[in-house]
């Protein structure tokens, strides 16, 4: 009677076993690899939505000052009011000037572009030179873009005439339910001008009227919206080292991640407020109205001066990378083309400094309507 297992058997069988083990470790290696390429891709897809989202909520606004039409009227601060020595992130080579920079309602939206850490600060001060992304050696890297407006909720409505459902609470008792309304600035406008102050400042006795029959004072609150100026533009990093404020080599464990900000006016300072991680490059083009009618004839990278009120729409393209290095991966075979016409905005990961081409891509474009400067042109 034969017992166990002659050598030959017991080596045949460690090789299968062995086989199958190698073959598991291969399945779970390329298991979680597949995993990983698409969280990565999902992520990116995500990042480059939301960067569009906020981006392109702001191009709707630009131009929105409440019910005013600046054609007809103008728009200015309550006498007296603080706002008018808010110090809102202008300069002499982006005028109007320090003090009312936020407020140049003539020109709802304007990009600075080739703009460079050494040089951006003279054109915005509220920026720091450590934290703006210059990007890779391409033209145009990352412009800057402006945009200034309301946002479109109502803080109070105007009473309907009866046989409406009466008058709604006072525009001040809804003002005191505004988060931080104290500090925050608030515009009131009809067709024919309008004024900007304040929460703190509002007092029922200054609050902007409707006018009555014949231009008679009115008594009818004008509809009152928070104002915003916001300026785009890509941050060298997502969190600073240390907490600090400036971006450094040591910034996101020591692998800076570039990220889309914004400076906000909040109160009567320009705060920078990081948006969305892994904005790597961005190009916007503007369509500019030639013939009036409120349609976009001809898109350029950089309008002339006398263009930019007539801007009525906005491509915006973004390259979104990996959050973070994948080691396997080579993105060097790979052109990106920001622009769509096959050589004016291409990028290569061959143009940055190593490990540029350890990180996965992919371009995400829209875009957008400029509706309140469109639709007074009648489209």
């Amino acid at each position: 009677m034969e017992r166990g297992l002659s050598l030959i058997e017991m080596m045949i069988g460690l090789t299968i076993g062995l086989m199958l083990t190698l073959g598991l470790f291969t399945l779970i290696a390329n298991t979680s690899q597949s995993f990983k390429v698409q969280d990565d891709f999902s992520r990116m897809q995500e990042n480059g939505a939301t960067a569009l989202r906020y981006i392109g909520d702001s191009l709707r606004h630009a131009g929105f000052y409440g019910y005013s039409n600046p054609a007809l009227g103008t728009i200015g601060p309550w006498p007296g009011s603080a706002v008018t020595t808010t110090n809102t992130c202008g300069s002499a080579a982006n005028p109007p000037g320090d003090a009312l920079w936020a407020f140049n309602f003539a020109n709802p939206l304007i990009s600075f572009p080739n703009l460079t850490p050494a040089n951006v600060a003279t054109v915005f001060p509220c920026i720091n030179r450590q934290n703006f992304y210059a990007g890779p050696p391409m033209a145009n890297p990352n412009p800057i873009l402006v945009t200034r407006g309301a946002n479109g909720y109502r803080i109070c409505n105007a009473p309907v005439p009866p046989p409406g459902p009466g008058a709604p609470p006072e525009c001040k008792n809804l003002l005191t339910a505004q988060p931080d309304y104290l500090n925050t600035i608030y515009i009131q406008a009809a067709p024919s001008g309008g004024t900007y102050f304040y929460g703190s400042e509002y007092r029922t006795a200054d609050a902007k009227k409707y006018p009555g029959p014949g231009g008679t004072p009115g008594t009818t609150d004008l509809e009152m919206f928070e104002y915003r100026a916001h300026v785009y533009y890509i941050r060298s990093c997502s969190r600073p080292a240390g907490g600090a404020a400036n971006c450094t080599a040591g910034a996101d464990n020591n692998n800076p991640i570039p990220t889309l900000v914004r400076q906000e006016l909040i109160g009567n300072v320009m705060t920078e407020v990081p948006l969305v991680e892994g904005i790597e490059l961005i190009d916007y083009r503007f369509g500019v109205d030639i013939d009036g009618n409120g349609v976009a004839d001809v898109f350029k990278a950089a309008p002339l001066p006398n263009e930019w009120i007539n801007v009525v729409a906005v491509k915006v393209t973004v390259l979104v990378r990996s959050p973070g290095l994948n080691l396997a991966y080579n993105d060097s075979g790979k052109q990106y083309d920001l622009y769509g016409d096959g050589m004016t905005r291409i990028y290569t990961c061959m143009a940055s400094p190593a490990p540029a081409c350890n990180y996965k891509r992919k371009v995400y474009s829209q875009i957008f309507q400029v509706r309140n400067v469109a639709q007074r042109k009648g489209a």
